[in-house]
């Protein structure tokens, strides 16, 4: 082979590993992008159905969140069904894309009750209510449905699940998901206009009062005399939740709205 040759060969490989690698990068990137929220739901909150039965968790916490999150259809899926993956599995298992592990997240709350997977319509019943797949040998229930995201006070601040400093990442996502907070404490995000959060899940187990929040916003650590039930809004058959993520890892559902739409006009 003549060195002009080879010199040829060599260019060619090298530009096919170019135009492989921009691929690749161009579809992480189109994987990871925020996703606008293309909907406008009503803030109130939904009703149990009048019998249903709880999945993927009972009435009491389940402890330690295990998620993982298809990147390619914005289905979260949450550990369950017949062969859960144990928990010493999951801290050390490497999901590969599209399948991203979500963050591990001690949770706050006292009860929890998955009462209809997303894509199932509101009429179901008993397991029916239920999508189980399984994956990498495992089973998982799709808990969760990605509908937008936004960043707030703009988009810059946040990728993936990296929220910087004097950001907060806002997830709108479609859960049928039932939570009880028995409280007497629980950790409350305010706006200041009227949208309050109540800390769900945090990376470490001890809730920091001290997040690097937008101007505003603040984090308060309040006492309740009553158990603080969540449902889902959106009214109907719908189950909308607002998850919020602060620099810290730390997350919050929405619980009380400013309006009677989500997004507000203004």
């Amino acid at each position: 082979m003549t060195r002009r040759n080879l010199l040829i060969m060599v260019g060619i490989v090298l530009v096919v590993v170019a135009v492989g690698a921009i691929a690749a990068f161009s579809y992480l990137q189109s994987l990871t992008a925020l996703k606008p929220l293309e909907i406008t739901y009503s803030t109130e909150q939904i009703a149990l159905p009048e019998v249903y039965s709880c999945a993927g968790g009972s009435e009491d916490s389940p402890g330690i969140a295990k998620e993982i999150l298809n990147l390619e259809t914005d289905d979260i899926f949450v550990a369950g069904g017949t062969n859960a993956m144990p928990d010493d599995v999951w801290q050390a298992y490497n999901f590969r894309v599209p399948l991203l592990k979500n963050s591990t997240r001690n949770l706050l709350f006292n009860g929890s009750c998955f009462f209809r997977s997303p894509d199932v319509p509101v009429d179901c019943e008993g397991e029916a209510c239920f999508t189980i797949e399984t994956i990498v040998d495992y089973t998982w229930l799709k808990l969760t449905t990605i509908i937008g995201q936004s960043c707030f006070p703009d988009m810059a601040g946040c990728s993936g699940d990296v929220v910087n400093a004097g950001y907060l990442s806002i997830n709108t996502i479609a859960k049928c998901h039932h939570i009880v907070y028995d409280g007497p404490i629980i950790y409350e995000l305010s706006d200041g206009r009227g949208n309050l959060y109540v800390m769900h899940a945090t990376g470490t187990g001890t809730p920091d009062l001290n997040p690097a929040l937008p101007i505003g916003w603040t984090l308060t650590k309040r006492t309740i005399d009553e158990p603080l039930v969540l449902l889902p809004f959106g009214g109907g058959d719908n189950c909308y939740y607002n998850v919020v993520r602060d620099n810290l890892v730390q997350s919050y559902h929405q619980y009380a709205y400013s309006g009677e739409e989500y997004p507000p006009a203004q």
